[in-house]
C-alpha cells in the first residue's frame, strides 16, 4: 500500500525532470535550415545555428552560434558569426572568430577571422585579414612627467594587452 504511492511520486518527479531537460536542450540546439532545393534572397539574422543546404543570396548574421555551409550549399554575400564552417561554396566576406574550410569547401572573397583552418581539398581564393580576439582589451598607460610633477599625466599611449 505505501510502496505504490511512493513509486507513483518517484515516477512523476522523474518524468517532470525529463520533460524539463528536453525543453532546455531543444532551446539550446535551436537551428535554422535552408533546404537543399530552396533559394533564399535577402538578409538573414538568427540567434542560433544555421545550416545552408540550398542557395542564399544575401547577408547572414548569427549572434550566438555557427553558420554551416553544407556540401550542397552556396552563399553569395557577407557572413558574420562566432564560428563559420564551409563545406560548400561561398562568395563574399566571412567575419568570424573561427573559420573552417572543409574538404569540399570553397571561399572566394575576404576572410576576417582570428583563427582559420583549411582542410586538404578545401579552397580559398582572396584576401585574409587577421582580426585580434575581442577578449584582448586595450590598455591605457599614463606617461608621467619626470622633470616637474611626477603625479601629473602628460599623455596616454594605447597598447594591446
Amino acid at each position: 500500500m505505501f510502496g505504490k504511492k511512493s513509486e507513483a511520486l518517484a515516477v512523476e518527479s522523474v518524468s517532470q525532470f525529463v520533460d524539463d531537460k528536453k525543453n532546455a536542450s531543444a532551446e539550446a540546439r535551436r537551428c535554422t535550415i535552408v533546404a537543399k532545393s530552396s533559394v533564399f534572397k535577402g538578409d538573414i539574422d538568427v540567434e542560433g545555428d544555421i545550416q545552408i543546404w540550398g542557395k542564399v543570396i544575401g547577408n547572414i548574421r548569427v549572434k550566438e552560434g555557427a553558420i554551416r555551409i553544407m556540401h550542397a550549399g552556396r552563399v553569395e554575400g557577407e557572413l558574420s558569426a562566432p564560428e563559420i564552417i564551409i563545406d560548400g561554396d561561398v562568395e563574399g566576406t566571412c567575419c568570424a572568430a573561427t573559420l573552417d574550410i572543409l574538404e569540399h569547401g570553397e571561399l572566394r572573397g575576404i576572410s576576417r577571422c582570428s583563427s582559420m583552418s583549411i582542410k586538404r581539398g578545401g579552397l580559398f581564393f582572396g584576401q585574409s585579414e587577421q582580426v585580434e580576439n575581442k577578449t584582448a582589451s586595450e590598455r591605457v598607460v599614463p606617461i608621467k612627467d619626470t622633470n616637474n610633477d611626477k603625479s601629473k599625466d602628460k599623455a596616454t599611449v594605447k597598447t594591446s594587452a
